[in-house]
């Protein structure tokens, strides 16, 4: 657990590269995402990691594309059906720059129609993915791995020429 942590820490260092904005801008924005219970990626993932006694393997690549903020947090509601952890990466400076991962246990997977399937993806492993543009304005690959769902959401919007492949290698990269 101690090294998944510790590498995924490097990998969102490497890519908080943009110069950070104004300080005050800055500090409303994190500001913002702390108040809705977001916290620091080690601490949602430990979180996630007790919640569901389980440990929880982060993707080791990221999307090709800047990012000044990155943030986790453990959707913990009543029951278990709807909990999940969540991670956000965005850019402060340039709304597009957002890329998303939702971990879930399989049981209480979500469930995509037929129709909003774009294109299914077989994945190094030899298991398939799933590629939707359901979510509005999301690139979405839906995999499961480890006894747990993964989705992985970047906005249509950014500057990366094939988001699919993209989000492709970025599941492939989750051990």
């Amino acid at each position: 657990m101690r090294k998944t942590i510790i590498v995924m820490l490097s990998i969102v260092a490497s890519f908080l590269s943009e110069p950070f904005v104004s300080s005050a801008v800055e500090k409303d924005f994190e500001k913002y995402y702390v108040d809705i219970g977001y916290t620091d990626i080690a601490t949602a993932l430990i979180d996630g990691q007790k919640h569901f006694k389980t440990d929880i393997s982060l993707p080791s690549k990221l999307p090709g594309i800047s990012f000044t903020h990155a943030f986790g947090r453990l959707n913990d509601l009543d029951g278990e059906v709807d909990d999940e952890l969540e991670f956000e990466f965005l850019n402060a400076k340039k709304d597009q720059n957002h890329f998303k991962i939702l971990i879930k246990p399989v049981q209480y997977k979500e469930k995509f129609e037929e129709k909003n399937i774009k294109q299914k993806i077989k994945m190094n492993n030899g298991s398939e993915a799933i590629y939707s543009k359901s979510l509005t304005g999301f690139d979405t690959l839906v995999f499961e791995k480890n006894n747990l769902q993964y989705i992985l959401s970047m906005d249509d919007s950014s500057n990366l020429k094939s988001s699919i492949d993209s989000l492709v290698e970025i599941a492939n990269s989750v051990k």
